[in-house]
């Protein structure tokens, strides 16, 4: 009896401590769709994002916000100022406000990248390239 009480805590213990799938936030639809971004949370300081891309932004500019980028899944590279960085798992890469930069999917299936930006993100700050 109390090997299987055992056993049952160390499941329990490991489902509870398991990370959640990012995928959660995303529709079978949107899993599908070029570019899906979500706010998941946002105080005075910073706002963070989760974003699924099966393509590829277009070159752009934040002239009020700067960001941290992370890779969550997949396979995909960032431009940043002409420059190209093949994104990793729970490596953050900053971009200043200002830059100009943009991301691709570069790997099969959609990747999905985790995004703070600072100060909070209006949705409007977003100025593309010619």
């Amino acid at each position: 009896m109390r090997k299987v009480a055992l056993v049952a805590a160390a499941l329990f213990f490991h489902s509870y401590c398991e990370k959640p799938s990012p995928e959660r936030f995303f529709s079978e639809e949107e899993k599908k769709a070029p570019l899906v971004i979500k706010e998941v949370y946002r105080d005075s300081e910073k706002s963070s994002h989760i974003i699924l891309m099966n393509g590829s932004e277009k070159p752009h500019f934040h002239d009020r916000h700067s960001f941290e980028v992370t890779l969550v899944k997949g396979q995909n590279r960032l431009t940043v100022a002409g420059q190209a960085v093949n994104l990793v798992p729970d490596h953050k890469v900053r971009v200043e406000k200002g830059t100009l930069h943009f991301a691709e999917n570069t790997g099969p299936g959609y990747s999905i990248l985790s995004v703070s930006f600072y100060p909070p993100f209006d949705g409007k700050d977003r100025r593309f390239s010619e």
